[in-house]
Order: structure tokens, then C-alpha cells, then sequence
């Protein structure tokens, strides 16, 4: 017997291309993001595009993070003359589209604040007034009462159905049901769904396991470590930087760590299971291993570990990244990866000399915001040179970089020569605790290049080390500063301020 539930979603269920007819020319788009790509969907709008095809033009995509290739958009109309890509997170397809074409949109964005500051301009609580035209995004199947659960693609998902007047669901029968907050979203909310053939539009596939880290990353995560403990709350990015790290932790034999994270790798996976992991030490979210997506490179691996997995919580990117819960949260550590930093302590992570590579994503929210928590570390990790020689660290960030985190908020700093913090440095200290850490053929010139530009003293002796404590009056972390919380962060109104009158009487 047909449930009205079951009647209701068989009504809104249609094809990719009865939705792709529904388009018109000059509409736009949200797409759902990390893992949330439209698909079928986006390759039946493909092919109307130009004249003669459907004659469908003027569309524009705001895409972020868009981590499935497709092709069919630069196939269709190479040249973005009958649409235009707004990509605010760069994956190396939408890259190599960007370079080949010269076309695609870049802005300088970041999870949670950063994504509300753009689309302020499409929100309304009136569906008809919103700014946007069609989200699209991928869930899982229903369940018997009608409720799609995000998945993977959970970190956005409650902000872009604020934005638009028509929502889209591409179901995926290969998307998890994610155990969280803020991940579902029910029929009645929804115009159409249409159900996507997993294995026609297949993640790409990659053996994380087998992702080897490199001399230079190994002794980067060995700096790392050297200021991490048991009971610390780890967030990590992608790569073999974050691989090396999670090595270093399990063979250091770390325990009772808690996750807090925005991104759910293979190797937080791989320490949950380990029983390294246990959540128990954490301020909020105690049991629970907190995240907002994931990319699914091995399909199976992940589907097994993340569907109805009661010690996970996937929750919203407002959650995961939010200042109100990064600062409440003992022994916050996030390393995350850089591109280049100034002697000032700027840091780009996104933007570099006129390119995009990808963007700050949450790069901002943890670095800054973690080292607010009682003995919180953000830590910018990166190989003192790039891949192609020249060094990460610069005199002076070169025209066309965009600045991802200010001077101010830059703290720990670290190289396979070393971790710095800069954290109450002043000009001189901070340019000779980068430069120490600075690959040795490029400090020469970086110390000259300092000096030009009044960044070190002519003549009174300035020494920093790439290490804490004793030099300069500069305390040790893991000796005199693990439970320390400045005070900005104790005295952010709300509930920590409201206790302590309460409690004093006042």
C-alpha cells in the first residue's frame, strides 16, 4: 500500500532532462557543494545550452567546492558565452578549465561567515523573493517519512535552501545516511527530485591509504607533534601533509583525541577506529566526532564507516566552523596548509600571484579561531618551497595574492625546519622566527630583503629560534601555556560571561 509519503515523492520524482526543460534562459543556480555536485541534472542543462541546442543562455552557476568533474560544461560551450562558472573553491578540473579557457569567476570566500556574506544578496525568507533561481544539490534516499539527509554534503546545505525558489534533489543510492544536526531536509520542502544512476556518475576513486607523505612532510608533522598531546580535538585538511600528521599520531601512540573537523578523512576514520579517538575529553559535542563533508574517494570504505554511525555527528558548517564553538573547545588543533607567507605574517592560501587554487575555505575560521580555546593551537603548515622551487616564505607577498589570514591572527607556523609561534611577536622577532624556518639557501636573501625593508634592526642583536621558551622572554607551549585561554575569548558574551555575574553575585 502507498503511503501519502511514498505518493508525494513518486509526484515530485522526473528525469534530468524534464528538469533541464524546465530551466530558462537567464536563470541561476546554486550548486550543492563538496560532494553535493549536480550531476545529471547539470549535463541534461549542458546540452541546451547555444543556439540550436535549446536555445538556453545567460546561466550562471555559484559553485563551491565543486569536487565532481564536469566535463560537460566546457564541452558544451568552452568559451562561457551561453553560461558563466562562479567557482569560489578551486578542484583541479574547474583549475585546468580555468587556465585552458581563461574564463570562471573566482571571489575570495570561506565556509560559514564567509558563505553567509555572499549570499546575503539571495536570502529571504519568501521563497518567491530569494535571489537564486534552482539548488541543486545530492542527498541520500528518503526514509519511510520523507526526509533526505544531506550525506556528505551536509556543510551548506541548510544555507543554500534559504537562498532559492525551486530546490532540486539528486538522490544518490551510494550517499550514507549521515547521524547529525542540521543535515536532513523533508518532501514538503522540496519541487523535484530526480534519482541519478551512481554508477553512470561515479566519484573518482583514489586508494587514500597509499597516499605516501614526503621527507619534507614527515618532519613537518614531527614539528607538529612536538606541541600536540593526548586529549587534544584535531582538525584536518586534505593531503599527504594531513596523511603525515595522522602517521605521526598513531605511531606516537596519542590517546583519548577528540574530532572536531570540517572535512572527514580517511585518517580521522582510520583513528576512530583505532580507539585513539574517543571524544571524551571534549567540552561539547562529548561522544562525538563532529563534521560537515566528505569526499567519498573509496565509495564502499566510506559508506560503511559513515552510515548510521551513532559516535559521528555531521552538522552544518555554521556549527563545525563557528567561532561560539571553536573557542569552547580544550586543546583545539587544526593544521591546515598554506601557499606562501610574508614576513609580516600574512598568509595566502588561495589566491597566489594572480591564480586560483583553491580558496580560504575553512582554512580562516580554524587558524584564527582555534587558538582562541583554552590551550587552542591553529597551525599553517607548508614545505618551505613549493614544487617548484621558489620559497613559501616571502619578503613581501607578491601583487595578485590575496591575503586569507591578517599579520594579527597568524600564531603557530610551521616548515620541515621548524615550528614558530608569532603569536605577541614583534616586527623584528616575527621576520627572524619565519626566516628561521625558511628553507637555509633562501634565508641569505630574505635577511637582506628584511633589512631593506625595516624589518630587522641595522645594528641591536634580534635572535629567534625555531623553538619556544628561554629566547626572548617567550614562554613554552606544552610547559606553561596548554590550559591557557586569553581573555577575549572567556569574555565573548553569552552563557561564559552570563555564569560568571551569576556566580560572582554581581
Amino acid at each position: 500500500m502507498t503511503t501519502p509519503v511514498q505518493q508525494q515523492i513518486r509526484n515530485k520524482t522526473i528525469s534530468a532532462e524534464k528538469m533541464a526543460g524546465l530551466v530558462k534562459s537567464g536563470d541561476w543556480f546554486t550548486i550543492g557543494s563538496a560532494v553535493g555536485d549536480m550531476t545529471a541534472c547539470g549535463e541534461a542543462i549542458a546540452k541546451r545550452l547555444g543556439p540550436g541546442k535549446g536555445d538556453l543562455r545567460d546561466i550562471e552557476l555559484w559553485l563551491y567546492a565543486s569536487a565532481f568533474p564536469q566535463p560537460w560544461w566546457q564541452e558544451a560551450d568552452p568559451g562561457q558565452k551561453y553560461h558563466c562558472i562562479h567557482e569560489y573553491f578551486f578542484f583541479p578540473w574547474n583549475r585546468k578549465a580555468r587556465d585552458t579557457n581563461g574564463v570562471t569567476s573566482w571571489a575570495h570566500w570561506g565556509w560559514a561567515i564567509g558563505m553567509w556574506h555572499h549570499h546575503y544578496r539571495f536570502y529571504n525568507a519568501v521563497r518567491e523573493k530569494r535571489g537564486i533561481d534552482w539548488y541543486v544539490t545530492a542527498t541520500s534516499s528518503p526514509d519511510k517519512r520523507g526526509y533526505f539527509n544531506f550525506s556528505y554534503a551536509t556543510n551548506n546545505g541548510m544555507i543554500y535552501k534559504e537562498t532559492a525558489k525551486k530546490i532540486v534533489l539528486e538522490v544518490r543510492e551510494d550517499f550514507p545516511w549521515a547521524e547529525g544536526v542540521n543535515n536532513i531536509i523533508n518532501i514538503d520542502e522540496v519541487d523535484y527530485i530526480v534519482e541519478v544512476d551512481c554508477k553512470r556518475y561515479e566519484w573518482p576513486q583514489i586508494d587514500e591509504s597509499k597516499i605516501v607523505p614526503s621527507p619534507e612532510e614527515k618532519k613537518i608533522a614531527e614539528h607538529c607533534l612536538s606541541i600536540m598531546g593526548d586529549g587534544d580535538c584535531v582538525q584536518l585538511g586534505i593531503g599527504s601533509l594531513p596523511s603525515a600528521v595522522v602517521i605521526g599520531m598513531k605511531d606516537a601512540g596519542l590517546k583519548d583525541l577528540g574530532v572536531h573537523t570540517e572535512m572527514l578523512n580517511v585518517g580521522l576514520m582510520t583513528l576512530i577506529e583505532s580507539g585513539q579517538v574517543t571524544n571524551r575529553l571534549k567540552n561539547i559535542d562529548r561522544g562525538k566526532s563532529v563534521w560537515a563533508f566528505a569526499i567519498p574517494f573509496d565509495t564502499k570504505r566510506y559508506y560503511d564507516f559513515v552510515h548510521r554511525n551513532p559516535v559521528l555527528a555531521a552538522c552544518d558548517i555554521d556549527y563545525t566552523n563557528n567561532i561560539t564553538q571553536l573557542h569552547r573547545i580544550d586543546n583545539m588543533v587544526a593544521i591546515d596548509n598554506f601557499v606562501a607567507i610574508d614576513l609580516y605574517g600574512q598568509i595566502c592560501a588561495g589566491h597566489h600571484e594572480g591564480r586560483p587554487i583553491s580558496s580560504t575555505g575553512g582554512f580562516f575560521n580554524f587558524i584564527a579561531f582555534c587558538p582562541l580555546s583554552k590551550g587552542g593551537r591553529g597551525i599553517a603548515a607548508a614545505t618551505s618551497r613549493s614544487k617548484h622551487g621558489t620559497s613559501r616564505i616571502v619578503p613581501q607577498l607578491t601583487p595578485g595574492s590575496v591575503v586569507d589570514l591578517p599579520a594579527q591572527l597568524t600564531t603557530w607556523v610551521c616548515t620541515e625546519y621548524g615550528i614558530v609561534n608569532l603569536r605577541g611577536l614583534n616586527g623584528y622577532e616575527r621576520a627572524e622566527a619565519l626566516i628561521s624556518i625558511a628553507h637555509p639557501d633562501d634565508r641569505e636573501i630574505l635577511r637582506k630583503e628584511a633589512h631593506r625593508l625595516h624589518l630587522l634592526p641595522p645594528n641591536f642583536p634580534v635572535s629567534m629560534k625555531a623553538e619556544e621558551g628561554g629566547a626572548r622572554r617567550y614562554p613554552h607551549y606544552m610547559k606553561d601555556r596548554r590550559n591557557y585561554k586569553i581573555p577575549y575569548a572567556s569574555r565573548l558574551w553569552g552563557h561564559d560571561y552570563i555564569d560568571s555575574k551569576v556566580t560572582s553575585g554581581k
